[in-house]
């Protein structure tokens, strides 16, 4: 069945998403308020994850709230109307649950596991926390001091200071250049009241979606959240907004190319070198994930078996593709020693050429679409998996497909298709970003030669 956005499903009404092979049944409500109820029963789930989401992140922000979705992250835990914090921790671990949050550029999850019997008390407790947060002063302030120290460790982590710089500069003249955790500039000077407006432009039941995966029963699940949200005072007849940013897959945002350098005081280095990548909608999102496996994606990928393994040079080596509504970024990273910088990046350049002036092997296609489908199979069987899936497709895709499908576009992809992709994107002028390299001018000449591929 064709998955339609819920801002053409009429308000009160329910329908069939999809229909998996398993027997799972992925259903959607639409209520008055303009809140929509997307559930999967999971046939043997003895577990449910429920999911809710607003469809804003870090892009979303302005100078003035910069950082403002993910201090929300934290703050919404922190205590509503009728639970402190200690509340909301103490009723999920009386059922042995767990319940976190995570923030991206795009959107932004609450999520809550239990057994099924226990769904009431994930619905009230995440519902509790996402729509009638206090935002005490007190807190917005305790919680600031938090909020700069995970900055901080970010901010320690060569790695994670090195993949935000190549991915800021790929995007930059994009909103999605804006780091998730935003600055400690501005987490500092955010007020109470620019947090207060994020909350209540992003937060409100036509921004809002619900997910569930697992022992879960739709009609029970609808019921739950009616009672869970009929005391708010929600106006109904409200259409739900439009969350996903569609763009017919087209490529934006090519950003800067070219080298830089982080100073760092510990012994370890990061490599990092990315260039634009492909949107999710994108017709060759499968076949750059197919080439990403190829290059960097496990232990017989191409800069694994080079870097590790054939020269010894770094015990991490990776790449990874994020893509965005609009937008993608493709990277590469190692941790090496800092005197051995320069080679790792002369084998990231040499095995990228490679690939785009020597083609690719019918085996390592195979492999890694073998890896893939693998992959993506077994995520299938965690109930967690299964709700961002579906919430994914709410604020981000505005696609839900079965297993099926997803295994055969994964199949479909042919050596010249992997072939094709690799050369458009692997080709690009790279920016790279070297945390805790030489510091030397003559070194750093060196790798900006090898960065600009010479």
């Amino acid at each position: 069945m064709e998955f339609f956005p819920a801002s053409e499903q009429p308000a009160g009404s329910t329908r069939t998403l999809l229909r998996e092979s398993d027997g799972s049944v992925v259903k959607r409500t639409v209520l008055p308020t303009g809140l929509r109820i997307v559930s999967e029963s999971v046939p043997g789930a003895r577990s449910v994850t429920l999911g809710v989401w607003a469809g804003a992140g870090s892009r979303d922000e302005t100078d003035r709230s910069r950082g403002a979705a993910h201090f929300l992250e934290h703050l919404l835990f922190k205590g509503t109307q009728r639970r402190s914090a200690l509340d909301i921790a103490t009723e999920i671990d009386a059922v042995g649950g767990l319940a976190n949050a995570f923030t991206t550029k795009e959107y932004t999850c609450f999520y809550a596991k239990v057994l099924g019997a226990d769904l009431p008390v994930a619905v009230d407790v995440m519902l509790d926390i996402t729509t009638a947060p206090t935002l005490r002063v007190e807190d917005i302030d305790a919680e600031r001091s938090v909020v700069v120290e995970e900055i901080g460790m970010h901010e320690d982590d060569p790695g994670d200071r090195a993949g935000e710089a190549v991915e800021a500069a790929v995007l930059s003249g994009s909103p999605l250049a804006r780091p998730i955790l935003g600055t400690r500039e501005s987490v500092m000077a955010m007020t109470p009241r620019s947090i207060r407006g994020f909350f209540r432009k992003h937060y409100q039941p036509q921004s809002l979606a619900i997910t569930a995966s697992g022992a879960v029963e739709h009609n029970h699940l609808v019921k739950l959240v009616r009672a869970a949200t009929e005391g708010l005072g929600w106006t109904w007849g409200v259409a739900p907004q439009a969350l996903h940013r569609g763009t017919g897959g087209g490529r934006r945002y090519r950003g800067a190319a070219g080298l830089t350098t982080q100073e760092w005081s510990g012994g370890q280095c990061t490599v990092a070198w990315a260039v634009p990548g492909l949107p999710r909608s994108h017709p060759d999102r499968r076949a750059l994930d197919v080439v990403n496996e190829i290059v960097g994606g496990g232990m017989s990928s191409r800069l694994f078996q080079s870097v590790r393994e054939r020269h010894g040079l770094a015990y991490a080596v990776y790449s990874g593709h994020n893509p965005y509504s609009d937008a993608g970024v493709w990277s590469a990273a190692a941790g090496c020693q800092p005197e051995r910088a320069a080679d790792v990046l002369r084998l990231v350049g040499h095995e990228l050429r490679s690939i785009v002036a020597d083609g690719i092997d019918e085996a390592e296609v195979v492999r890694a679409k073998g890896h893939l489908s693998g992959s993506l199979v077994l995520s299938g069987e965690d109930t967690a998996a299964r709700m961002v899936s579906l919430g994914r497709a709410e604020v981000a895709t505005g696609e839900l497909i079965t297993m099926d499908e997803a295994l055969d576009r994964i199949a479909a992809v042919t050596p010249a298709d992997a072939e094709r992709v690799a050369r458009e994107v692997l080709s690009a002028g790279p920016a790279v970003c070297v945390v805790g390299g030489p510091q030397t001018e003559q070194a750093r000449q060196e790798l900006a030669a090898l960065a600009s591929g010479g």
